[in-house]
């Protein structure tokens, strides 16, 4: 892989690596649909302001639309071998499966001591309507800040990369931040913080590295036609998080399977369709899956809670153990109440 400097410009600027993994970002149109082909240097030459920012370098790390499990490792990995030779970093990549990738880079790479930021485009960069100018432009000035950790950069909106969720899969505001507030707004190359919670993302301690994960978790959204025949087909997964009606509640009928797969060594998360709110488990169906053993999402995001999930799957296989990562606060992705 190949790292590409850019112009230099002045000494007091920062020093920023543009990482590129593909997306709509980087895509062009073709007879077979929109495929990824612009490399973060291209991004340069489309924005030449990006070079009055900061320092900037670039890389081609990789060149998709959808990002795996395989992926973040690599990611996370390349970002703690680079650390110390930049003052942030920027990822372009594609949005389907962004707010799953900051939330797991938030994991492997808690204490992080720099900034850094996630961001794509709703439209191809080549096109002149393109959200991609502006989302790259204020990913590298938030970059160049003095905060650290992982955060998603987005019409304008800043936002904790552990509460980050795509809610639109065609408004150019795509992004939301679920249960938390917005750690800043950029409006005209100014970044304008919330003060109630800035002093939260200042530089943290050393980091730690800590990529291994367990991919054999299923997110399974209940529907009212599922039935717990459903369940025992799927007895190869580990964990499973279930996203359970309003409250987290599930049906009755699913109560005893939910309570078997516990008994089972299967490790149940419980949470909820709607984005926004905590769940508190007041229905029969939820309160005694919770009773029995199963973990309470609380007020992560659905992204957040199955990449958690496989992260505190990797590091231990005590049910308990997991249990209690679960409900505590890694990375501001859980509100303790």
């Amino acid at each position: 892989m190949q790292v590409v400097k850019s112009r230099q410009l002045s000494n007091k600027m920062k020093k920023i690596l543009l990482i590129g993994l593909g997306g709509t970002i980087a895509c062009s149109a073709t007879k077979e649909g929109l495929v990824p082909m612009y490399s973060p240097e291209r991004f340069l030459s489309q924005e030449p302001r990006l070079l009055t920012v900061a320092h900037i370098k670039t890389i081609q790390l990789m060149m998709r639309t959808i990002i795996y499990p395989k992926d973040w490792i690599t990611i996370a990995k390349f970002i703690s071998k680079s650390v110390k030779d930049f003052d942030g970093f920027v990822i372009t990549m594609g949005t389907d499966t962004l707010a799953y990738t900051s939330s797991m880079l938030s994991f492997m790479l808690r204490s992080i001591n720099k900034p850094v930021i996630i961001t794509g485009a709703m439209i191809p960069i080549e096109k002149e309507n393109s959200d991609a100018r502006k989302n790259l432009i204020d990913s590298v000035i938030f970059a160049c800040e003095p905060t650290s950790g992982i955060f998603v950069v987005f019409n304008g909106n800043v936002i904790r990369g552990c509460r980050a969720s795509k809610v639109s899969g065609v408004e150019i505001d795509a992004f939301k931040s679920i249960n938390f507030p917005l750690i800043a707004k950029i409006i005209n190359g100014q970044v304008k913080y919330d003060l109630s919670i800035k002093e939260e993302i200042r530089e943290n301690n050393k980091l730690s590295l800590e990529v291994k994960i367990d991919t054999k978790v299923l997110d399974i959204k209940l529907t009212p036609q599922v039935e717990p025949d459903l369940f025992g087909k799927l007895l190869g997964y580990k964990g499973f998080v279930i996203e359970g009606y309003g409250d987290g509640n599930i049906s009755d009928n699913l109560i005893p399977v939910i309570i078997k797969l516990i008994k089972g060594g299967k490790v149940v998360v419980l949470a909820s369709q709607c984005a926004y709110g905590h769940v508190e488990h007041k229905y029969r169906g939820g309160l005694m899956a919770v009773k029995n053993g199963a973990i309470s999402v609380r007020d992560m995001t659905k992204e957040s809670a199955l990449t958690k999930l496989m992260w505190c799957m990797g590091k231990t296989k005590n049910v308990k153990t997991i249990g209690n990562m679960m409900t505590s606060n890694m990375c501001g992705e859980i509100k303790i109440i």
